[in-house]
């Protein structure tokens, strides 16, 4: 019994990570925007990235309620909360990343907007990565842990799209206020891949737990 009920939250877990990839996308797409001066399709991909970060913190709220409810599970109660949580934050990233692209206009030499870009699809890749291995974890705890591997390479990826922004940010002949803006949008980007790559750690944490409790 205590089984079905797992099973039962590592769906809805599955299901609430789908809705933070689409957030991962729809961030994504701001940040094409923006590199192409598409300020107007820029807020509306905001305003919607707004609208799906309700609809996901309902999710989490409903999920949290779940592992209150139910006392036994066979992988930790805690663990599981904390995924939940983790992903929230992957979440609050993406939406804070947006917010801070459409807060005023301005542009970037071409090189940068490039770099953004290949950041933002990074994140992408690693929440889509991530997903899978939450998937894995309901069904086959090896392949999890391989795909936890994949995101930790891909935020090492990241990693270095980061610190070539890093040095380009410096390069920047700017005001003051978009400097900072630029260092806080480029600074959530990187803080996305690092959170998924906790998410795997934490992944593969009960993944090897699990096997060895099996």
């Amino acid at each position: 019994m205590a089984r079905e009920r797992e099973e039962k939250v590592l769906e809805h877990l599955a299901e609430f990570a789908d809705q933070v990839v689409v957030m991962v996308e729809k961030m994504r797409d701001v940040v094409e925007r923006f590199a192409a001066d598409r300020y107007e399709e820029l807020e509306e991909c905001a305003r919607e990235l707004d609208h799906l970060e309700s609809l996901a913190d309902d999710s989490k709220e409903a999920l949290l309620d779940r592992l209150a409810l139910d006392s036994v599970f066979p992988m930790g109660r805690a663990d599981l909360a904390r995924l939940v949580a983790s992903m929230d934050a992957i979440a609050n990233l993406a939406a804070g990343a947006a917010d801070r692209i459409s807060m005023r206009r301005f542009s970037l030499p071409p090189r940068m907007n490039e770099e953004l870009i290949r950041l933002a699809k990074a994140d992408l890749e690693a929440v889509q990565v991530l997903r899978d291995a939450v998937v894995a974890v309901g069904k086959d705890l090896r392949v999890a842990i391989k795909l936890a591997d994949r995101v930790d390479k891909i935020e090492s990826h990241a990693d270095d799209i980061f610190a070539e922004l890093y040095r380009q940010m410096y390069d920047l002949d700017t005001d003051f206020k978009t400097f900072h803006q630029v260092k806080a949008i480029i600074e959530r980007l990187e803080n996305l891949a690092d959170r998924c790559a906790q998410n795997a750690e934490l992944l593969r944490h009960m993944a090897l737990e699990y096997l060895e409790n099996e």
